[in-house]
């Protein structure tokens, strides 16, 4: 290490049997454990051996199938880590690289830049695949992400098998010089020749496989548990006497014990309301303590024999009670939890050829969690299959998972329109039928402080001018602003036909009234093209035109669809105009129908990935930007954002990781400039990288 070898095992590396009490089915098994550093958020040695403990205990404790004890590991080690750091406390994360020995299979599963080599005979393989180039490395580190990310893979070895795990330098060495390394005549000679290849820092661990009566050609111990052995309980007089051992400071620790004893608290807490109870119970029954004086009383005496004649129904009825309570909603848990393992591995047998069938398993086994964790939520296990379902059904699916970020919420509000101008973002709350503007930060994930405030005349209720304003229709930006009092301003309509601008760098306030408003049925949505003002009513099937003059609307509404063939717009929930004078309409079932002068055009979506498509829609944003024109559509049935082009191409489908995110989602808009998405969902604005 920085050119001097150090003769101690790297911190984080842990070779662990399985201890004594090992959970069924973990016996036999031996876990190779390897933590490392990540350049973002260093610490000291003693939390990455503390990090590979926890692995291997957490491993021997879990219960299920290998895979399910191996995610539960690194479910629940990211999700202490990733609260740790949410708190605001120093920042750790670590990349983790563990290996199990179940039998003659081998699983690994990494976190974060760790690589793994397997060598037998002249076949070597990597995982990830190194080899084909170093990008396969990449991956985010624990406690990065609410959701670990996490690969897997399964391994048949036999006598003579090596395994190297180690971080990200051994994918810069040469792989024939590897390939020779890993081939040496013994392991001694394999570390040998790691330590010449090392350039400057190289973290190995180095393991074979071989039969139990092999002879060692190195001076190594048998096989036992790294575990350190508990010693033997001292006297009562030495435990009062020795003192209480200095607590180290250890974030992982705390963190994971905080679990842990989170856990236990309302078991401990049960039992001692318990041990209370049968406490004072055994109060009132036992007799008044005798005199020094007075002679024995033999146990089973008249009076005794009736008190227990009598505590005897007492104790049952409690004791069938207290197994009724312990045993309602578990037992119905753990059946649910059994299913759901049952159909992970249904489906992981499942080939991967078979695409239709694969998604249709995994959708099962989400279906099966979404019941177990309404039954009890945030088991890290179940936890662990959502995120191997998610991840699977995105690979065959081409769905993209971000992490959103939720950068401002309004009270008890239901969002249902956003506009993106500049810095500005213009929401509108269908709720209270108010119009809010904040002001975006510079990575446009955030606001800025204070930015959020209302604005005033576009409320119910407000007094602008003469009018009153009553409940909102929609909100549009108006570039030309020829029916208006000025351009380049937000204008608000409400169901009485008031329109009341606002200009967020002039003092100017225009308000007018619509003509021919008692046409109107169901007003949904309002867009201002050219100068012209367009309003979509879905209840007269009609889209209402009004042309400016003079800096007002002067006239009453123009038929856009004319003649006999009129579309049925009962189901349309959005719409919008190209440069080119082309209307788009969306209809709530994710059909999108295009006019131009009144006459149906040729559209339809293609390129979808199987398993994909547009079924239901409440909102779309057309992009008009012309190095990047598509349209985006906010799905909230499928809790997805689809991107695509202005020809219906498929683009790109987003998720969120934790997908209740999007469980009221109303209304998108994308930054080019940025490179965000915003979106609406219940009374919160959520932001994501593109």
């Amino acid at each position: 290490m920085g050119g001097h070898a150090i003769s101690a095992p790297p911190p984080g590396a842990l070779v662990e049997v399985a201890p004594r009490k090992a959970v069924r089915g973990r016996e036999m098994d031996t876990i190779f454990t390897l933590a490392l550093p990540t350049a973002d958020a260093p610490a000291p040695g003693r939390f990455f051996e503390q990090l590979a403990e926890h692995a291997a205990e957490r491993y021997f404790a879990s219960s299920g199938s290998i895979t399910a004890g191996i995610r539960a590991v690194f479910t629940t080690l990211n999700q202490n880590l990733y609260d740790h750091n949410a708190s605001g406390k120093r920042r750790y994360e670590a990349a983790l690289l563990c290996a199990v020995l179940h039998g003659s299979d081998l699983y690994l599963a990494r976190a974060g830049t760790a690589v793994a080599l397997l060598s037998h005979g002249d076949t070597l393989e990597s995982f990830p695949d190194i080899l084909s180039g170093e990008h396969a490395l990449e991956g985010a580190p624990l406690g990065q992400h609410p959701v670990p990310d996490t690969k897997l893979s399964r391994y048949r070895i036999a006598s003579g098998t090596r395994l190297a795990l180690a971080d990200a330098a051994l994918a810069r060495l040469s792989r024939e010089a590897v390939r020779s390394a890993l081939g040496a005549a013994h392991i001694g000679e394999v570390l040998a020749g790691f330590k010449a290849l090392a350039a400057n820092q190289l973290t190995l661990l180095v393991v074979e496989f071989v039969p139990p009566d092999t002879p060692a050609p190195l001076p190594v111990r048998e096989g036992e548990s790294t575990r350190e052995l508990t010693a033997p309980e001292p006297p009562a007089a030495v435990q009062a006497a020795a003192p209480a051992p200095t607590p180290r400071a250890n974030p992982l620790a705390g963190v994971v014990n905080e679990v842990r004893f989170r856990t236990q608290r309302s078991a401990g807490a049960a039992a001692l309301s318990l041990a209370n109870g049968l406490d004072a119970v055994g109060g009132a029954l036992a007799p008044p303590a005798a005199s020094p004086d007075a002679p024995p009383r033999r146990w089973l005496s008249p009076a005794n024999v009736g008190r227990l004649v009598w505590l005897l129904p007492v104790a049952v009825v409690v004791l069938v009670l207290l197994m009724w309570l312990g045993g309602t909603g578990q037992s119905e848990f753990e059946l649910c939890v059994a299913d759901a393992n049952r159909e992970a591995e249904r489906a992981r047998a499942i080939a991967s050829s078979d695409r239709t069938g694969t998604l249709a398993a995994w959708n099962a086994v989400l279906i099966l969690v979404e019941r177990c964790e309404s039954i009890r939520a945030g088991d890290p296990a179940l936890a662990a299959l959502v995120r191997e379902g998610q991840q699977t059904i995105d690979l065959l699916s081409e769905i993209e998972r971000r992490d959103v970020v939720p950068i401002a919420a309004f009270p008890n509000a239901a969002l249902s329109r956003v506009i993106l101008r500049g810095e500005d973002l213009y929401v509108l709350d269908d709720n209270n039928d108010q119009v809010y503007r904040v002001t975006l930060a510079s990575t446009g994930l955030s606001i800025l402080p204070n930015s959020r405030q209302p604005i005033i005349n576009m409320r119910r209720g407000a007094t602008v001018g003469q009018f009153t304003l009553g409940d909102i229709v929609d909100i549009a930006w108006a570039d030309d602003g020829t029916g208006l009092s000025q351009g380049n301003v937000l204008i608000a309509v409400d169901r009485s036909g008031v329109i009341v601008e606002y200009s967020p760098t002039f003092l100017a306030r225009g308000v007018q009234r619509l003509l021919g408003t008692e046409n109107w049925v169901n007003p949904v949505r309002i867009h201002v093209w050219q100068g012209r003002l367009y309003i979509l009513d879905t209840g007269a099937n009609q889209i209402w035109r009004y042309d400016p003059s003079g800096g007002a609307f002067p006239g009453g509404p123009l038929e856009y669809f004319t003649g006999q063939n009129r579309p049925a717009l009962a189901n349309a929930v959005d719409f919008a105009i190209d440069p080119n004078g082309r209307v788009f309409v969306l209809f709530r079932e994710g059909i999108v129908t295009v006019f131009r002068t009144g006459q149906q055009q040729p559209f339809g979506f293609a390129g979808f990935p199987d398993g994909q498509s547009i079924t239901s829609a409440e909102a779309m944003y057309f992009n008009t930007n012309p190095i990047s024109q598509s349209i985006y559509f906010a799905s909230r049935a499928t809790r997805t954002i689809f991107e695509t082009s202005q020809a219906g191409t498929f683009f790109n489908s987003y998720r969120s990781y934790d997908e209740s995110q999007f469980a009221a989602l109303s209304n998108v808009v994308a930054d080019d400039s940025r490179q965000v998405i915003y979106a609406l969902s219940g009374n919160a604005i959520l932001a994501f990288r593109k």
